[in-house]
């Protein structure tokens, strides 16, 4: 997705493409000091001018009708959850572990139409049929100390923006209601994978919304766009099977015990940019949920590692290594999986398999299924002897992101992307983005980082794991956040309740990245140079309100 998003990038704005093409010239006509410095230069400047011409683009394209003034902003009705009112030290002598798990496929019955789109480029790319699946995972947990229960589910995309997943909330909360079920917080992660239908709209007919959405947006058109029927009805088809994933899940609530495991899996992973060793790589946080009635265990793992095991040239739906480790536990022990992401930056399989013998259809989804089958090795086999108390505490925190870079903009604009915006001022508007943050702890041991975007593994766990590697020369100014909180080990976990793009180290921003070398980040679809600072800070305060 990156390269054909770079492309029409530059295919739109002739003039960031000119620029570089002299940059690539000059780095090769000079030494490596002095054209790495050059480089630098003409990057940071086809930044700022990119930048520029885009925030022009934005300034003449005509907003979407439903962008509306913060005055407005509503965060009950928008679907923002705050999590629970108390802090629990300890377990009270009520409380007792409570999990329900509901799993249900999001295919459409017609998916071998030729008409629903993969979710892994901006051109239009038709799924022609189903390799395994492609699945809404839920695991509802409660303590059953009073405070609420707490939905924690992964959806196997791409991505999935805040609208969607608080519309999901919504009706969630409005179900709950009716049974008289108290809920605190509900979390819906995107597992990140690359050849799952597209649940965002980013690969879904380009070129005919870049166009037609302003005119849609000129005469106040707020219905369907002809030739983007499907797309509308899979998204709203995802998200009623979300719903009903979740209210079965409340509906098979059973006591039992929580355990919990951290997984060294590194043999398996790699950071593509050779900047992370395997030992500094993050551990698998995972837990393990045994009922008291003796029926199947369920797990929640953290794992580290993009779901990209298919070609770029695949047509066929899948869910990648998800989809295998999850057959794993089931075919060994009948257990029940689901995978949410962790700060996978960067981080990809590292396995070699051999395909002798394979036919064509096996050895296209031969590196999935070798990766998922190791990964579900290695979670049923892990040591849970870390027995979590019943206590759970989740907190959240709403943000208001104004993006530093206008392609962001351009995307909610043209109807890329659909996630919220709102606006501050009259004649002069600043446009923010509504999106979230969240903090949730077991027993009093394991929390989890909530992150909106795709974190990079050393904006948690501090750049030292990269070797202080950077763009601009500067350092990142703070420190490991796993123990942030005191007698706390906290793991960070991407892409939940929001997809807001890359979220790496400030000082190692570079736009178009991977056309400067394997070394840097592409921040091209990111909010700016400055999200990662702003995201730590916020969940510093996060905690801090704890």
């Amino acid at each position: 997705m990156k390269k054909k998003f770079l492309k029409i990038i530059s295919a739109l704005l002739c003039f960031a493409l000119l620029v570089s093409g002299v940059s690539v010239g000059t780095y090769a006509a000079q030494d490596e000091a002095v054209g790495d410095s050059i480089m630098k230069g003409l990057y940071n400047t086809l930044n700022v001018v990119v930048e520029g011409l885009v925030k022009s683009i934005c300034g003449i394209y005509v907003n979407p009708k439903d962008w509306e003034s913060i005055d407005n902003y509503d965060s009950v009705e928008i679907g923002f959850m705050t999590g629970r009112d108390t802090y629990q030290t300890s377990a009270a002598e009520e409380n007792i572990w409570k999990l329900g798990y509901s799993k249900k496929s999001i295919v459409p019955d017609d998916v071998n139409s030729g008409k629903y789109n993969l979710g892994r480029d901006l051109l239009n790319k038709y799924a022609e049929g189903v390799y395994d699946d492609q699945c809404i995972r839920v695991a509802v947990i409660d303590d059953n100390s009073g405070e609420g229960a707490v939905v924690l589910g992964a959806i196997d995309s791409l991505g999935v923006t805040s609208t969607d997943i608080r519309t999901i909330r919504k009706a969630v909360l409005e179900y709950c209601e009716e049974q008289g079920i108290k809920v605190a917080s509900i979390n819906i992660s995107a597992t990140h994978a690359h050849s799952a239908l597209d649940t965002q709209g980013v690969s879904t007919e380009f070129f005919r919304k870049l166009f037609g959405t302003f005119w849609c947006n000129l005469i106040g058109f707020d219905g369907t766009m002809a030739g983007l029927e499907t797309a509308e009805m899979f998204k709203q088809h995802f998200i009623n099977v979300s719903v009903e994933a979740i209210k079965e899940a409340f509906g098979k609530m059973e006591e039992g015990k929580l355990y919990f495991s951290a997984i060294d899996m590194s043999e398996y992973f790699k950071d593509k940019r050779d900047l992370i060793s395997k030992e500094d790589l993050p551990e698998t946080a995972s837990f393990k949920f045994v009922p008291d009635s003796g029926k199947p265990a369920t797990y929640i793992s953290d794992i580290t590692c993009h779901a990209t095991s298919f070609s770029a040239s695949n047509s066929l739906v899948g869910s990648d290594y998800i989809y295998y480790a999850d057959e794993y536990i089931k075919n060994t022990e009948n257990g029940n999986f689901i995978m949410i992401p962790g700060a996978v930056g960067q981080v990809s399989r590292d396995i070699e398999v051999d395909t002798t013998g394979m036919t064509e259809y096996e050895e296209k989804g031969a590196d999935a299924r070798a990766l998922g089958q190791k990964v579900g090795k290695k979670i049923v086999d892990a040591d849970y002897s870390t027995e979590l108390s019943p206590v759970i505490n989740v907190k959240h925190r709403e943000l208001f992101i104004v993006p530093e870079n206008s392609i962001l903009t351009l995307a909610c604009e043209i109807g890329l992307v659909n996630n919220k915006i709102f606006y501050d001022g009259l004649l002069v508007k600043e446009y923010c983005m509504a999106t979230e943050m969240g903090y949730l702890e077991f027993g009093n041991e394991i929390a989890l980082a909530l992150f909106p975007g795709e974190l990079y593994p050393e904006v948690f766990w501090d750049d030292e794991i990269t070797g202080g590697a950077n763009w601009d020369g500067t350092e990142w100014p703070y420190d490991n956040l796993s123990t942030a909180v005191e007698g706390v080990t906290t793991y960070a976990v991407s892409l939940t309740n929001d997809a807001i793009g890359y979220v790496l180290t400030d000082n190692n921003f570079a736009f178009m990245g991977h056309i400067i070398g394997d070394g840097i980040a592409d921040e091209t679809l990111s909010v700016g140079k400055h999200i990662g600072s702003y995201l730590v800070t916020e969940y510093l305060a996060l905690i801090d309100s704890l």
